[in-house]
């Protein structure tokens, strides 16, 4: 570094021929010169005006070069001058203060003779070089190298960073350790760099030793070791680790030499910091790595591989924790898979899972220490007091990749104690980037960019959309272990609340959708019982909802039976909670495949609710109305036409015409209707909720449309194709220029290629299932309902165009994925495989 970035002023020295005393006269005469010069008997009582008397034969002595001036006499002589001439405050000293420091070494050269006075005290005092400062930590237990990790041998500065456990502090000892043992180092340096006062009290001791001298205070005394270093010809390295504050290095960075190395190890990412020097990235070990660390350190105690790779699957491969473990398992003869099964228990605690009284490797603190340090002091950045909170919340969350989006909502924001949305949200972006700077977390940024999430306006918060926060495994540990139940409650309801309002987000992107619900299982894995208290948290219903959704009806069902149990060990059998989720676990038992099954518990639902509900309660008519459709499903539809149309005439006679549930009652009917053979019934009712809604709202309103559609397709279903497709396009049209990528637009598209090709154009019913199946699988994803719907779709008029071999691959390939994602039972299944026959039978007579 030069002096210039130090903040001083660049050196000066002798002319030839004048000896160093005679150069610092000179500058103490021009000085007097510049503030308005005088004899020595007015500098004399200039100082005694200021109360700072200097005699006037240490000043002759001073000024005249004869003897060298004390540095509280230069201090003395330059502030009184400043008092003269009325100047306001103290006069700068610095300057001074770095040529009086000048004068030392000078004049310690010239009393060795040689270049540097260390080598003539080293010799004297029977010390060789090279020279080491500071306590190199001991080599650590089975030290893997990591090939592909090498720091350059020089000269220059370099920053070795990572997080709190990675190795830092040990790869430099290593790298040190090769110099030193090459040969080719005079000069180690090491410093702890925790604290300003730890760096001060580093450097100063190397400077005195080197320099000779000691400036009058410890700050001073370690600048003197960036001259020193600027101007030896001996090959040196100073290493300075665990730098917590970037600016406790201000003024006292080592300069830039050609035969000199610094080294700083850092959990700080400032970008800062990080333009001082090249950055070397230490990540955490590889599987290969950790295996080969553990079988290292364990031997062949209790350590088939597989049980050593599972251990450090658990411990997310951060070496200290690693080191940790395996002295644990030493200490207390105990096996991988026990500590395993110790650090999976609920309420473990990480600090009662690592050896008692002196760590691996010298380290200083476990791991949990470390971790709750790091929160601390990014708690204390800017804005101070929110990093800690939004940690708290990161720590119940998928480790894995929390999305940005959610930092963006309501929820979140409210961590922040900023009473405008917007400028919370903002400190919020800024906490998290906060705890990043502390290598708490990472901002992965590979993720595909999706609109910006509820709430998200142009501020920063709206920048992380799209963006996968990433914590690893023990960091999130170790900040729960220090949660106590207020505060676990409370960030508990803060992500919840998060996760409800992110699946709020309009026309949520798949990939969104799938990170919400990662996010709301692990929630639920870190925190069930403060989202059970006092009732259960909304978030609860909507993970499963979004799992069944997504395809998953079967692990939903298992999600909500799961619930249900739960619910009921805390809550009565009538109570309205133990009620609402059976309602849930019936709909799920429904998609999974079971209507028959759904149809009873229905039944049995709206039996206990008739016991406690008024005969009008609109839950009690909707549960009567579930249990119709589902026995319609299960194979009753006269059944089900029965009920619905009981149904209907009592909302209606209620005065709820127009309410949703009454509307949705009477598609149910129509439906039923036309699965019962009857489509003129059918289309006599969608016909008037059509000239309804077209006399109260006009003809070209989207609801308008959609009624009509819904009439047409019975009109379709009665040989006028063409009034069927006339009325989609319609819609269609309206729906392209509002929403072209939602779900309602899809499937009017889907609906049109379908009626397409029972016009008898199944070749044309292709060339738009094709475009449509491209759509919904980049909007809604691979394994969205909706998309293994369309390439069924796509496959069977294939087979009627005259395309059986393509399709038989297509539909082979869709059974498969099927059968993954939504279970061997799930009734699309035959579906799949009567259309797949169908296929290969047209291929045998093709």
């Amino acid at each position: 570094m030069t002096d210039e970035e130090n903040g001083r002023a660049p050196r000066r020295g002798p002319s030839p021929g004048q000896t160093p005393r005679e150069w610092f006269a000179g500058l103490l005469r021009a000085h007097i010169e510049e503030h308005g010069g005088g004899s020595y008997e007015e500098l004399v009582e200039a100082t005694e005006q200021a109360h700072l008397r200097v005699a006037k034969s240490t000043l002759g002595d001073a000024l005249s070069g004869k003897r060298t001036p004390r540095p509280e006499t230069v201090q003395n002589l330059v502030t009184a001058l400043h008092h003269r001439q009325g100047l306001p405050g103290e006069p700068e000293l610095r300057g001074w203060e770095r040529d009086y420091e000048h004068l030392m070494d000078l004049q310690s050269d010239r009393r060795t003779g040689t270049r540097s006075a260390a080598d003539a005290r080293a010799a004297s005092e029977g010390r060789t070089w090279p020279r080491r400062f500071g306590p190199l930590p001991e080599p650590a237990h089975a030290f893997l190298a990591r090939p592909g990790l090498r720091v350059p041998p020089g000269p220059g500065r370099f920053l070795l960073t990572g997080a709190g456990g990675v190795g830092k502090t040990q790869t430099a000892a290593e790298h040190v350790r090769e110099r030193l043992t090459a040969g080719d180092l005079d000069l180690v340096v090491w410093v702890t760099a925790t604290t300003r006062e730890d760096i001060v009290a580093g450097l100063a001791e190397a400077a005195a030793e080197l320099t000779g001298s000691t400036g009058p205070s410890a700050e001073l005394t370690a600048a003197r070791l960036e001259r020193w270093l600027a101007g030896t010809r001996r090959t040196w390295w100073v290493v300075l680790d665990d730098l917590a504050r970037p600016q406790d290095l201000e003024g006292l960075w080592p300069p830039h030499s050609a035969n000199g190395v610094t080294l700083v190890t850092t959990r700080r990412q400032d970008a800062a910091l990080q333009a001082r020097g090249t950055v070397i990235g230490l990540a955490l070990f590889d599987a290969h790595e950790s295996l080969a660390y553990l079988t290292s350190r364990l031997g062949t105690y209790h350590t088939p591989p597989e049980a050593l790779a599972g251990l450090a699957d658990d411990l997310g491969h951060l070496p200290l924790a690693l080191a940790q473990a395996a002295t644990f398992l030493l200490d207390n003869e105990m096996s991988p898979a026990e500590y395993r099964t110790r650090l999976a228990r609920e309420g473990a605690r990480l600090a009662d899972l690592v050896p008692d009284g002196a760590l691996p490797d010298g380290y200083p603190l476990p791991l949990s220490a470390t971790w709750a340090l790091s929160v601390r002091r990014a708690d204390e950045l800017r804005p101070s007091g929110v990093a800690g909170p939004v940690m708290h919340v990161l720590s119940l969350l998928d480790g894995t990749g929390v999305p940005g989006e959610l930092l963006a909502t309501p929820a979140l924001s409210a961590l922040a104690p900023h009473p405008c949305e917007a400028a919370a949200r903002d400190e919020v972006h800024d906490a998290v980037h906060n705890l990043r700077r502390l290598s708490l977390l990472s901002v992965d940024t590979t993720t595909p960019r999706t609109p910006p999430g509820p709430g998200a306006g142009p501020g920063p918060a709206g920048t992380l959309a799209g963006k996968a926060i990433r914590v690893h495994t023990l960091t999130q540990h170790a900040t729960r272990d220090l949660l106590d139940p207020s505060e676990r409650r409370t960030a508990a309801g803060f992500a919840a609340q998060a996760l409800v309002e992110g699946w709020q987000t309009p026309h949520l992107p798949a990939r969104l959708d799938r990170a919400l619900r990662a996010n709301a299982f692990a929630l639920a894995g870190h925190a069930q019982d403060e989202l059970l208290v006092p009732a259960p948290h909304p978030v609860l219903y909507r993970m499963g909802h979004s799992l069944g959704d997504s395809g998953q009806a079967s692990a939903a069902l298992r999600h909500f039976r799961r619930l249900r149990e739960v619910v009921d060990a805390r809550f009565a059998p009538d109570d309205e909670i133990s009620l609402d989720t059976r309602g849930h676990l019936a709909w799920w038992q429904a998609k999974a495949g079971d209507p028959t099954g759904a149809a009873r518990a229905y039944a049995s639902l709206y039996a206990d609710q008739d016991r406690l509900y008024p005969p009008d309660h609109p839950g009690l008519l909707q549960t009567r109305q579930s249990a119709a459709v589902w026995q319609g499903a299960a194979g009753d539809p006269h059944a089900a036409v029965i009920e619905l149309k009981h149904l209907y005439e009592l909302r209606i006679s209620l005065g709820r015409a127009a309410d949703r549930d009454t509307v949705s009652n009477r598609n149910h009917l129509a439906n039923f209707l036309a699965a019962s053979g009857d489509h003129a019934g059918a289309l006599a009712l969608h016909e008037a909720a059509w000239r309804e809604d077209e006399a109260r709202l006009g003809p070209g309103h989207p609801d308008v449309l959609r009624a009509r559609s819904a009439a047409m397709h019975h009109r379709g279903e009665l040989g006028d194709v063409a009034s069927a497709l006339a009325a989609l396009r319609d819609l269609l049209e309206v729906q392209q220029a509002d929403d072209p990528e939602g779900p309602d637009t899809f499937a009017t598209r889907a609906r049109i290629a379908d009626w397409t090709g029972r016009d008898g154009d199944p070749t044309q019913a292709v060339a738009l299932l094709g475009p449509l199946l491209a759509d919904r699988l980049r909007v809604m994803g691979p394994e969205h309902p909706h998309t293994l719907g369309t390439r069924m779709d796509l496959a069977r008029w294939r087979t009627a165009a005259g395309e059986p071999a393509r399709a038989a691959t297509e539909l082979t390939e869709l059974l498969a994925d099927e059968e993954e994602l939504l279970g061997l039972d799930h009734p699309a299944l035959p579906v799949t495989r009567a259309a797949l026959a169908d296929a290969l039978e047209k291929l045998r007579h093709h």
